[in-house]
């Protein structure tokens, strides 16, 4: 399977130190990112949003070392992208970034084999929102990054994922929600997966029986 990974994916696996654990447990057998993971100082900025300058040094380093072993999406993934009219469609939707954009593109033009990963709740929620008939077809081939932790704690155990992310859970909101001081699997699974944007949402509608009598 190719993994089409976007930099919030990317960044928020390396945090956690589970980058290889999510390639292993997903089954991706090659894997791409966007190209500005290349510009550490790109990274440095986005890592300042929620973490300290102390914090960053063994990320940033992981970072690196993903960038010189994954390549950036090829050229024949991305040549005529911008004729595609889904890709011209998304550029008038709101919370779908350019990269966002250019990954869901290719996902939409050619789909077979391939796996979108996002970290991104908003873009997810909104590719749901305007293009519903898309989502039916694709949401198979979308992971989110609560899907990532599922798919991690349920090859690794929770244990693991505790190991190498409770110091680190304020790189992502659930995560933060998810992981407890003192280690809890049934909460940090019913957490995630409360938050997965791709989780199917049932919508229960209520039966009034009235009895005559």
């Amino acid at each position: 399977m190719i993994g089409l990974f976007d930099s919030d994916v990317l960044i928020k696996l390396c945090c956690c130190n589970l980058w290889s654990e999510a390639i292993t447990a997903l089954g991706i057998s090659t894997a791409y990112r966007l190209p500005q993971t290349s510009s550490l100082p790109w990274v440095r900025r986005k890592l300042l949003q929620k973490l300290k300058e102390a914090e960053l040094s063994d990320i940033i380093e992981r970072i690196d070392a993903v960038n010189k072993t994954v390549e950036p999406l090829p050229d024949d993934y991305t040549d005529g992208l911008e004729a595609f009219e889904a890709f011209k469609a998304m550029q008038e939707v709101d919370n779908i970034n350019d990269g966002e954009q250019i990954l869901a593109a290719i996902l939409m033009r050619s789909p077979d084999g391939k796996t979108l990963l996002s970290g991104d709740k908003r873009f997810i929620e909104a590719f749901r929102t305007a293009f519903p008939k898309e989502w039916e077809t694709l949401s198979k081939c979308i992971v989110s990054f609560e899907m990532c932790l599922e798919a991690i704690e349920a090859k690794y155990g929770y244990d693991h994922i505790h190991q190498n992310a409770a110091h680190i859970k304020h790189c992502d909101g659930t995560l933060r929600l998810a992981i407890l001081a003192e280690p809890n699997r049934d909460h940090f699974i019913e957490c995630i997966a409360s938050y997965n944007p791709c989780r199917v949402v049932v919508e229960v509608t209520e039966t009034v029986v009235i009895v005559q009598g």
